[in-house]
């Protein structure tokens, strides 16, 4: 049986997908080898679950309806930028959450513990940071001072809010120009 690539999301409101875009083209203003992501693939990842098959998929499914019932819908403000590992060796270019955030990681680490006990250990032992990806650096280069300065100077820039009110569970297809990404299921918040 085939696996999937998969993972779980929560989508952003058409503002902050807009606004975002608008901040991706001045930052790639800066130069530097950076693989932003398409405006349509914009979205904040709740948990990373790898290859899986169609029986593991079901499983999933019904882990993440179960707990997405459990947790109310509310509002995410999305706002400044920031870099994985950090702003001095930037890897992973990003927006924040603010206000929703403790909602959102409550989600996440719910999630991530249903999860585990259906069978789906996390990807990661991080403490998991609710965020926008925006780009990721290919390689540093001298550019990257000026890409820096322009990060630094939007660190507080509001983006707008997202009404979070499901999951999505996405397929991720991996081609030539990039990733594509499926929307195969979801858990409605309560």
């Amino acid at each position: 049986m085939e696996a999937t690539r998969c993972f779980l999301a929560v989508k952003i409101s058409t503002d902050v997908r807009r606004r975002a875009e608008k901040l991706i083209r001045k930052l790639s203003a800066a130069g530097g080898e950076v693989k932003w992501v398409e405006p349509e693939n914009l979205h904040i990842t709740t948990n990373f679950l790898g290859d899986i098959t169609g029986q593991d998929l079901v499983e999933v499914s019904r882990t993440t309806i179960e707990v997405a019932a459990r947790h109310v819908s509310f509002e995410l403000e999305m706002i400044g930028t920031g870099a994985f590992p950090d702003l001095k060796n930037p890897r992973t270019l990003w927006i924040g959450a603010k206000q929703g955030a403790e909602a959102l990681i409550a989600l996440q680490e719910d999630l991530t513990e249903s999860l585990a006990q259906a069978g789906f250990p996390p990807d990661s032992r991080k403490k998991y940071h609710p965020h926008l990806t925006l780009g990721r650096l290919k390689r540093s280069t001298s550019a990257v001072d000026d890409l820096r300065a322009l990060m630094t100077e939007n660190a507080e820039l509001p983006l707008g809010e997202c009404h979070v009110s499901e999951v999505a569970i996405f397929a991720s297809k991996l081609d030539r120009i990039g990733p594509k990404y499926t929307l195969i299921g979801r858990g409605r918040l309560g």
